[in-house]
């Protein structure tokens, strides 16, 4: 199969899973072929239509680069194969990673000078890019670049560069900071987790990729990215207790990620369950800021927050807490305006639901980590609080 063939069978290949655009530019930024039916507008999009030479500050690296584009459109940009002659530029999107108002999509095309009919037809176009997972889309990065080089990368290779960034070549300063992961990119996401931010996903994916670690794993990728998680999460850790988790609920929630992620077996399974510990964290810290629950309702709430697949006997809990049974059932109810019971069972539907639109766990896995005593009881009691089944409720997140 030679090259022309290859990307052919590529731009096939995607449209199973999601209907994604392929162009591919001179150095010059003109339109070479293309799907997408507004390819003549990508580089006003990305901020560099008539500035070419904004590309060629990615002519240093050997991997793909993820840009933003305005109103959070994103893509992916691979620079082929060395023996081109020019170099084109092969860009994979758009897609959003959430959902995006329609007014700003026609704030960001009224910025480009586009009115009337041309305007609408754009902001059409544009809110008919899929929304996808950020891992999925670099998934299909990867093949991408796999299919214009022939080279496997993993998703830590990828380069993340925002408009700004495009706009000036990063300094050799900046090289130096991401040779051990960036420092700045870090403090960031943690901050973010900290402060239980409700924005952390938006936000924590325009950070992807700005710096990565050496390897931690003596050659093994996933041992590398098993290390990788292992240590962000005992940070994650202590962001939230800053934040106003309490220490015992923070260590045991760690304690549960770092099992899983040891025993996972693919680079999938260890990304899946970062960004569920992540979400989950940023949560909990959200969720321990507006309480205004008494010490003992705060204690008992992060009991079971944490042993969510327990069932709770009320006399033990009362009892290691100092309070007689009744008391402790009165108060709960005053304080959280639900029982014990309903409380727990509300938590372990928030929590199926953060598993499924965050991870590839299965509904089957989730229902029997979270407790519920069958997977039709689970469906059943998804269904009432949400109006979905798990299923369609993950299929409706674009996780299937």
């Amino acid at each position: 199969m030679d090259f022309d063939q290859k990307l052919a069978f590529f731009r096939e290949l995607i449209c199973c899973g999601h209907e994604l655009y392929l162009s591919v530019f001179d150095p010059a930024l003109r339109v070479v072929s293309s799907n997408c039916p507004f390819a003549d507008h990508i580089p006003a999009l990305l901020s560099l239509a008539g500035d070419a030479d904004r590309f060629d500050f990615l002519s240093g690296f050997t991997s793909p680069a993820m840009l933003s584009g305005k109103a959070e459109l994103l893509w992916i940009l691979d620079r082929g194969i060395d023996g081109e002659e020019p170099r084109c530029f092969y860009l994979l999107g758009p897609v959003f990673i959430e959902d995006v108002a329609a007014q700003r999509l026609e704030t960001a095309v009224t910025a480009l000078g586009i009115t009337g009919g041309e305007k609408r037809e754009l902001v059409q176009q544009l809110a008919a890019a899929p929304m996808l997972p950020i891992n999925h889309f670099l998934d299909y990065g990867l093949m991408l670049h796999y299919s214009l080089t022939g080279e496997h990368l993993d998703a830590g290779t990828f380069r993340f560069v925002d408009r700004e960034e495009a706009a000036s070549p990063p300094q050799e300063a900046d090289r130096q900071r991401s040779s051990h992961g960036t420092w700045a990119m870090e403090q960031e996401l943690l901050r973010l987790i900290e402060e239980g931010n409700p924005d952390y996903r938006k936000r924590a994916a325009r950070l992807v990729g700005r710096g990565k670690m050496m390897p931690l794993g003596g050659g093994s990728t996933l041992r590398h990215i098993k290390n990788s998680v292992i240590i962000f999460t005992a940070l994650c850790t202590r962001s939230a207790i800053r934040g106003g988790m309490s220490p015992e609920a923070a260590y045991t929630l760690s304690d549960r990620y770092i099992n899983r992620v040891e025993s996972a077996g693919s680079f999938e399974e260890v990304a899946n369950l970062n960004r569920l510990m992540q979400d989950d964290f940023v949560q909990r810290v959200r969720d321990s800021r507006v309480s205004g629950d008494s010490p003992m309702i705060q204690r008992l709430r992060q009991y079971l927050d944490t042993h969510p697949e327990q069932t709770p006997v009320v006399p033990e809990l009362a009892a290691e807490l100092g309070y007689s049974p009744s008391h402790l059932a009165r108060e709960f109810k005053k304080q959280t305006g639900q029982t014990i019971q309903q409380y727990l069972r509300s938590r372990r539907i928030e929590l199926a639901r953060l598993a499924l639109r965050s991870s590839g766990e299965s509904v089957q896995s989730i229902c029997h980590r979270l407790g519920f005593s069958s997977q039709s009881y689970f469906a059943a009691e998804f269904r009432k609080a949400v109006g979905l089944t798990p299923t369609a409720y993950r299929q409706r997140n674009g996780l299937v």
